[in-house]
């Protein structure tokens, strides 16, 4: 009995334990809570106004990629300030800002370099938002002296080259040049820049790396065979002023015929073809929808022994107007080159369609594009044949 009545009064001390433990955990949770949203409650309209400042300042740098910007936030009402021939996608811009909780109204303003630097908004100390006294937030968005694996690229890519790196997959029936039932071509790359500077004339700089597979597929054949595909590798260097950009690449390409393809297809000789190519581009953005871009290059080393020049211009449309509340916009591309190897003939590469966009993931595209093809074909191994196609194809780019 004795054992009994002692076991019960232990269970009972140890429910009591049990009980101040939990009421004592939950008080410090519930002191704890209050401590945290005490700010908030102190001063709901300041808060409120300088954490849309420093939302809005983190979309404006690593979303956008935008240097040299300054933004002003009251009651709601948010102002951006930026460097005249900034190439951002001002609506685009607008659209993520607005999804921002609070934001009443978003007004995007542009100054020149100089007058920009005048402004007592862009403080130089203002890395963080600072209380002002007509009671807005402002917040400055410094472009510093150097960067190590920067956002983005000063140097837009070239959509309408089917050898500029991304990740796609089109559908292509050919007309001429190729006896292919179904032809699928399957793209992976990117360019990825490591280090960027400021430069002469109020611009920037930047080194980085490119690399794609750019492969060809028969669809037609039951076991879906390899055709083609080109590796490229290279180093670039690219630079933007304002509405100028440009670069300056070295890159190695070697092709490859598929085994299936070979055996499936006797008649066909390889060509053990592989070069090192010098070139040099630049870019002019005309209007905010109009690009035009033209340069040249020279292939250092050769096998077989081609011609060594290359030629490429092109232009790029993109509308200003935007359908389904800025999320498809359409687009159109022209990519012309000619190149010693095929005996100076012009090939055309023209894609038109609709690019899908999300303001919440900064500057990536994704694309649908249809596209028409005439001229000497891009697949490495075919470099000699004239070729004619058209197709359909989903293209992302970073």
């Amino acid at each position: 009995m004795c054992n009994r009545s002692g076991l019960e009064v232990e269970r009972r001390s140890h429910h009591r334990f049990t009980c101040r433990q939990a009421r004592s955990a939950v008080t410090a949770s519930l002191l704890w809570i209050w401590f945290l949203l005490f700010p908030y409650v102190l001063g709901a309209g300041t808060v409120e106004d300088a954490y849309i400042a420093g939302y809005t300042a983190s979309s404006l740098e690593h979303e956008f990629g935008l240097r040299d910007a300054a933004l002003e936030v009251h009651d709601g009402m948010v102002t951006v300030l930026l460097v005249a021939g900034s190439q951002v996608d001002r609506e685009k811009l607008e659209a993520a800002i607005k999804r921002i909780p609070g934001v009443v109204r978003v007004d995007i303003r542009s100054e020149t370099a100089e007058k920009f630097q005048q402004r007592s908004i862009s403080d130089p100390q203002a890395g963080d938002a600072q209380k002002q006294p007509s009671g807005a937030i402002t917040t400055a968005i410094e472009n510093h002296t150097s960067k190590w694996m920067p956002h983005g690229l000063l140097f837009d890519p070239l959509h309408a080259d089917l050898r500029w790196p991304r990740f796609s997959a089109a559908y292509r029936s050919f007309a001429t040049g190729l006896d292919l039932s179904g032809g699928f071509a399957g793209n992976f790359g990117e360019t990825f820049a490591l280090y960027r500077n400021k430069a002469l004339f109020g611009g920037e700089w930047e080194l980085g790396v490119q690399a794609g597979v750019f492969s060809l597929l028969d669809f037609g054949q039951q076991s879906i065979d390899l055709v083609n595909a080109d590796y490229r590798v290279g180093v670039v260097s690219g630079y933007r002023a304002n509405a100028w950009s440009g670069f300056v690449r070295l890159l190695h390409q070697s092709s490859h015929l598929g085994d299936e393809f070979i055996l499936n297809n006797p008649q066909v000789t390889r060509i053990n073809l592989s070069f090192e190519e010098l070139d040099m581009k630049i870019a002019y953005d005309a209007a905010t929808w109009l690009r035009v871009y033209g340069g040249g290059g020279v292939l250092l080393r050769r096998e077989p022994q081609i011609g060594r020049g290359t030629a490429q211009w092109g232009i790029e449309m993109t509308s200003p107007v935007t359908f389904l509340e800025g999320r498809v916009r359409p687009v159109a591309y022209g990519d012309f080159q000619a190149n010693e190897r095929a005996h100076w003939s012009v090939s055309r590469s023209l894609m038109a369609g609709l690019q899908l966009e999300n303001a919440r993931i900064g500057d990536r595209r994704l694309q649908l594009l249809f596209e028409y093809y005439f001229g000497p074909s891009p697949d490495g191994q075919f470099y000699r044949r004239m070729v004619e196609w058209y197709g359909v194809g989903l293209h992302f780019f970073y």
